[in-house]
């Protein structure tokens, strides 16, 4: 993976023309999200059950999404010096679903361009995560659906377990699962998966 690079932007800082490269990345994997990113109020918003763009409870056509990124901490990865893949997130989240594990590293978006996919991009920017510095919260904590199955592989892999589901949240027999590791060994034990009785945490 040496021809893999990152760059760690804290909030506000990434210059322009990583912006658009930013930008240009977040325009061609957004319809993947479930549900899109562009349908979406911003980077922390709570309800994500699928509706139909125009919808009256709908957000509107915009870059709310894009322009909360911009203000949190982005790692952006590079194949080869070629924007391949980023993720962005708050370095001090607090969610009371989820308060032992507070202040936290909450991961709201990661993302590699299609053609780049395979490559072991997500993994490097992942780790990245694991790596920043001690000073920032011990606890990575993300949310994804539940039948994005090799995301789930990949987080299985490096050591993240699920703390929350939320059934049908995001259409029926889709749920929303937040799952969090710790990435710096001085963080007590995650609390026990909520969510329905008798449900594992990918499927």
């Amino acid at each position: 993976m040496s021809d893999i690079s990152t760059q760690w932007y804290r909030p506000g800082t990434i210059p322009p023309a990583e912006v658009h490269e930013l930008t240009e990345m977040f325009t061609e994997v957004a319809g993947e999200f479930v549900p899109p990113l562009t349908l979406r109020g911003g980077t922390a918003v709570a309800d994500l059950r699928e509706r139909a763009p125009g919808a009256p409870d709908a957000p509107g056509p915009g870059n709310d999404y894009l322009e909360e990124m911009l203000r949190q901490d982005l790692v952006m990865s590079r194949h080869e010096g070629q924007a391949a893949g980023f993720v962005s997130f708050r370095s001090n989240h607090r969610d009371p679903r989820f308060a032992d594990l507070c202040p936290c590293l909450y991961v709201s978006t990661i993302a590699v361009r299609n053609h780049y996919r395979r490559q072991g991009i997500a993994r490097v920017l992942y780790q990245e995560l694991f790596a920043l510095p001690e000073s920032l919260p011990p606890w990575i904590v993300l949310r994804t659906w539940s039948t994005n199955t090799g995301h789930l592989e990949l987080l299985g892999s490096l050591g993240f377990s699920t703390v929350l589901r939320i059934e049908d949240d995001r259409a029926a027999g889709v749920d929303t699962l937040y799952l969090a590791a710790d990435r710096t060994g001085r963080a007590k034990d995650a609390p026990a998966s909520q969510g329905a009785p008798g449900r594992g945490s990918s499927r």
